[in-house]
């Protein structure tokens, strides 16, 4: 059976891509721990203030900042439908300035690639969702083609998402050093060599975090193509 051998074929692609882009979860995780620029850090303003004034920079002020109610979500993020930022309640991590810039890249990023993306993705998860449950129900009795739609969506999935997040993360480091070389300026806060030190450590955060997304995101694709070979491999024995 074709799906058993497309079972096999994705185990082992996962596995060589982990290996090739030397996903350390350990080092990830200890990356973000520094105490000491963390306390540089908590110098600067509130979240919400820093993405403000990120967009001002940006000269986009007419998107939306809108500080996120649920105290236990870390996650921020740009919401393209409503053109609103959505900041998390981040306060412990040094990160927080670049994850800040990052979601005001993406408010400045092609509109309709943007569009594309979140319809797109929605459309490739209900398919995936659709697809078990018909398989399940006998509904799908051509496996092998169904295994395909999925490889194919998810290579067009991963395509785009990567680019607009490889683009607002690369991008992130520096647009956190103007802000925070400008607020210096102003406030005079830290010293020029604190925000080096800072850019420093977003370098070698950057170096463990910008593969290991990747690594998800190719992973997200790989294991819904396991999931799906396994069920069908099931129903073709049951």
């Amino acid at each position: 059976m074709e799906n058993i051998i497309v079972l096999i074929g994705s185990i082992i692609a996962l596995l060589l891509v982990y290996f090739a882009f030397g996903i350390n979860i350990k080092k990830l995780k200890s990356s973000l721990k520094n105490e000491k620029i963390k306390n540089i850090v908590d110098k600067f303003p509130e979240n919400e203030e820093i993405c403000k004034d990120i967009l001002k920079m940006h000269k986009n002020e007419k998107v939306k900042v809108k500080q996120n109610e649920n105290k236990k979500d870390k996650t921020s993020l740009y919401i393209v439908l409503t053109d609103t930022i959505l900041v998390s309640n981040i306060k412990d991590v040094y990160t927080r300035i670049q994850t800040m810039a990052h979601e005001c890249i993406h408010s400045v990023q092609n509109r309709k690639m943007l569009l594309f993306n979140f319809v797109y993705t929605n459309i490739y998860n209900i398919y995936f969702i659709i697809a078990l449950i018909l398989t399940i129900c006998k509904v799908y009795k051509n496996y092998t083609l169904h295994t395909y739609i999925l490889l194919i969506m998810g290579i067009i999935f991963y395509t785009i998402r990567s680019y607009l997040e490889n683009d607002a993360m690369i991008k992130a480091k520096n647009l956190a050093k103007d802000y925070m070389s400008k607020y210096n300026k102003e406030t005079n806060i830290c010293t020029n060599e604190e925000i080096e030190e800072i850019v420093e450590e977003y370098d070698k955060a950057n170096k463990v975090g910008i593969p290991a997304y990747n690594f998800i995101l190719f992973s997200k694709i790989i294991l819904k193509i396991i999931i799906y070979s396994i069920i069908s491999i099931i129903m073709f024995f049951i």
